[in-house]
């Protein structure tokens, strides 16, 4: 599980942000909370609100940024550029170093990792384990005068022969090294799972023809998880009894004939099953199957779903049963995490209490700036909300600041 991430000179932040998942005990025992095998009471779920611009996707970049880095940054061309934003806006000309941490539990372990990177080079990289107090088990740093990394291991074993690549994490790098550490590892950071890659937002939720069947060979090739989508499509009021696969041949533009998985719809009317291809459904349909493909995975795993414009297609009704699949200990027995932006501010009525939101700004320095709405003193010097407080109420009366504002 994630415990917090940090980041810094990171696409609109400019300054130092956290987003911290933990919570202290006078949130209570309400839904949504996990306590961690080194004692850290955690959110399931964290919703992330604000207007336009204001840089809420950037809010959820470092965990996208993350996964690519460590998993698949090893596989980019020497020379070539790290695959992020810097601040645009300030001092420096691009010399300012970014700055990217997370912590997490894993595997019975509990990490920290950082790095601090420009364009053209790596200047640190560092995993820290904890047990007493955190200690490192590999670090790199760039030495400008020397013209080479320093480097030090221990507890990992031979790890010399890892490169020390400018544009890659050493992780990536140990991964196709099949080093120990890193394929111990390697799980976590691949059940970090969103629509943010290095070069932004992918369309993979997006309910597009060759996302959908996409999605229908992976529930082909996993028929449980496919009955438990199909269970709660129908659940969710669409007028489906089921929803099942079929295997179709069609002719390609080349003239040969091919073999493909399509998504099928059932409808049971006056006693009888009528099939229609799931393309004839409506988009929030045909959304839904897209995103449950992705979702119910990380549900079952335990990992970390990271989603920009979650409700996309969705009715806010529908947005809210999706939640609560995290917050439901029987839908999610493994303790995943979702962190997603949303503009159904609905979910503030009900669903999401005060340590659960993140609203984020932007001045008229065009730095974005976020703060957890149980820290508004703190941030922003207003009074933190009670509890009890009508949450939805309050963000469209302004109190809390992250709503549009219009001249």
């Amino acid at each position: 599980m994630i415990i917090r991430y940090t980041f810094r000179n990171f696409y609109s932040f400019a300054e130092e942000t956290e987003v911290d998942f933990t919570v202290g005990l006078r949130a209570g025992d309400r839904p949504g909370i996990v306590e961690t095998e080194a004692g850290y009471r955690v959110n399931h779920v964290t919703g992330v609100f604000g207007a336009n611009a204001s840089g809420k996707t950037n809010l959820l970049k470092p965990l996208g940024f993350l996964a690519w880095f460590v998993l698949d940054s090893a596989r980019a061309k020497p020379g070539s550029e790290i695959l992020f934003e810097a601040f645009a806006f300030g001092d420096g000309d691009g010399e300012r170093p970014t700055e990217i941490a997370v912590e997490f539990e894993f595997g019975g372990g509990h990490y920290l990792y950082e790095a601090t990177f420009r364009r053209d080079r790596v200047l640190s990289e560092s995993l820290h384990r904890k047990k007493t107090r955190f200690s490192y088990l590999f670090e790199r740093i760039w030495d400008e005068e020397a013209g080479e990394y320093e480097f030090k291991a221990q507890d990992i074993g031979p790890a010399a022969q890892v490169p020390l690549r400018a544009n890659a994490s050493w992780l990536s790098s140990a991964l196709l090294q099949e080093h120990e550490l890193a394929l111990r590892l390697h799980p976590f950071f691949l059940s970090l799972h969103g629509n943010l890659g290095p070069d932004g937002r992918t369309p993979l939720h997006d309910a597009e023809f060759t996302n959908l069947v996409s999605a229908a060979e992976f529930f082909d090739a996993d028929p449980e998880t496919l009955r438990r989508a199909s269970s709660l499509m129908a659940g969710f009021d669409l007028g489906l009894t089921k929803v099942r696969t079929e295997r179709i041949k069609n002719t390609g533009p080349d003239g040969k004939e091919y073999e493909f998985t399509f998504p099928v719809a059932e409808h049971q009317v006056a006693g009888r099953n009528h099939l229609r291809a799931l393309m004839q459904e409506s988009r929030g349909t045909q959304a839904l199957f897209v995103l449950l493909r992705y979702l119910l995975p990380v549900l079952e795993s335990g990992g970390v779903a990271f989603i920009d414009e979650f409700e996309s297609g969705l009715h806010p009704h529908m947005v809210r049963a999706i939640v609560d699949l995290f917050f439901n200990p029987a839908t999610n027995p493994k303790d995943a995490q979702l962190i997603a932006t949303f503009h159904t501010d609905f979910l503030l009525r009900d669903t999401l209490h005060k340590y659960q939101v993140y609203l984020v700004e932007k001045g008229d320095d065009l730095v974005s700036r976020a703060y957890r709405l149980d820290s508004f003193r703190k941030a922003k010097g207003g009074k933190a909300p009670r509890n009890v407080e009508n949450l939805f109420e309050k963000y469209h009366a302004g109190s809390y600041g992250g709503v549009p504002e219009f001249s």
